[in-house]
């Protein structure tokens, strides 16, 4: 599910930063922050954790490894 491009110009070189985790409204947001290494433009996606989507390097239990 990462982003094949960047938002902003359009290039492929992307680099992604550490992921954040936040509670708003009792829902857990798990945000994920790109850097374009082209134009330096910086970027979030996010999904909520009850979401039925697998993430790499993290576990309900301790969160992010």
């Amino acid at each position: 599910m990462e982003p094949i491009f960047c938002p902003y110009c359009g290039k492929q070189k992307l680099e992604e930063l550490n992921p954040t985790e936040i509670v708003v409204d009792n829902d857990v947001w798990i945000i994920f922050h790109y850097e374009c290494q082209e134009c330096g433009e910086v970027f979030d996606k996010i999904y909520l954790k009850d979401e039925d989507i697998e993430f790499e390097g993290y576990n309900e239990e301790n969160g992010w490894n």
